[in-house]
């Protein structure tokens, strides 16, 4: 904006300097160019401090142009005396150009209201003038000046109505998609989701070697939450489950609900004894004190880390086993059953 107003201000002046040299200058171009020299540094002065909105320094360039052109229009069909030295076919080619602006500038209902006013701005001026003179000079130019306002504006209005409805439709395969990939309770990535990224995880694994690792997470008697407090209080367990976890894992690591009261978590890079230690910490960080009101829980985590020929299935089993370990040994815990052949490293040798 600070660029086009600078510009159309030495534009003004220039085009101002070039009339006067050439004699054809008169009272009212100077008035309008001085209008011109005067409203676009002041509204540079105003864009660059920041003194109002964006919205409403457009809009004030935008009925500032608007109405310009109407008295410039006013004055050439009415008062040739004032009027004369204007040339009001360059000034036609320029109206059109105001539709396109305000069709930039608001929602896509207020810009055509918008420029329907405008047009009708333009019409209004110029209809006695038509229905008094129809053959003279200027009607016939006049005339198809209202006729192609009218048509861009239908097509701007159009290709605005187009785009509405593409934004529309994209948010909502955007929030279908994000529908599909998440937890509606906790706010965590689904089942669907997960196994997506274990996926991903398998495919870097065989590609490059990167090592990564999977806790299978369980509250402990969940359904006694249930049964005495209802599912209400279970679902509060849940989703302070969720949040509680989040303390303890890294940003990189990926948690979501695996359904029930299961959740797993995807840590990218990382071994088997880290993720052992991180499911521990898990354990003992959530049976700390209660998740929601008066409810404590603890849950039982089972730990594995991918290895060579792993498939989806295969890596989730091992943590489904040290799950039920975990379970066998007395719950409140983390077991792990560690990958056995390990995953090849990469290695780099030069010389």
């Amino acid at each position: 904006m600070l660029a086009i107003l600078a510009l159309a201000w030495v534009s003004s002046g220039t085009a101002w300097g070039l009339i006067e040299a050439r004699g054809e200058s008169s009272a009212v171009l100077r008035a309008v160019f001085g209008l011109n020299i005067v409203f676009h540094p002041a509204t540079f002065f105003v864009v660059w401090r920041r003194l109002l909105p964006m919205r409403v320094v457009d809009m004030a360039c935008l009925l500032f142009a608007a109405g310009l052109c109407a008295i410039c229009m006013a004055l050439r069909l009415y008062a040739p005396a004032l009027g004369g030295k204007i040339d009001i076919q360059p000034l036609y080619l320029w109206i059109p150009v105001i539709y396109v602006f305000a069709f930039t500038l608001t929602g896509h209902r207020s810009s055509l209201r918008l420029s329907l006013a405008i047009l009708a701005l333009f019409v209004a001026i110029s209809l006695p003038y038509l229905l008094q003179r129809p053959v003279a000079p200027h009607a016939n130019f006049t005339f198809q000046l209202h006729m192609v306002s009218a048509i861009l504006i239908a097509a701007l209005h159009f290709f605005s109505s187009y785009q509405h409805r593409l934004q529309a439709a994209q948010l909502t395969v955007d929030e279908l998609a994000r529908l599909a990939n998440t937890d509606a309770l906790t706010g965590l990535a689904n089942r669907r989701r997960m196994g997506e990224a274990i996926a991903a995880e398998l495919v870097r694994a065989r590609r490059y070697g990167h090592a990564f690792s999977v806790i299978l997470i369980d509250i402990d008697h969940f359904k006694r939450v249930n049964d005495r407090h209802g599912h209400g209080a279970g679902d509060a367990v849940l989703v302070g489950l969720a949040a509680r976890a989040k303390e303890v894992l890294r940003d990189v690591d990926m948690l979501g609900r695996w359904g029930g009261e299961e959740f797993i978590v995807v840590l990218p890079e990382t071994g088997f004894a880290q993720t052992l230690d991180k499911a521990r910490a898990l354990c003992a960080h959530i049976a700390a004190r209660p998740l929601a009101g008066e409810h404590a829980v603890s849950v039982s985590c089972g730990v594995t880390s991918v290895h060579a020929g792993d498939s989806n299935e295969s890596l989730l089993q091992r943590a489904d086993e040290a799950l039920y370990a975990a379970k066998r040994l007395g719950r409140n815990r983390a077991e792990g059953l560690e990958a056995t052949p390990p995953l090849p490293q990469l290695h780099s040798a030069c010389g």
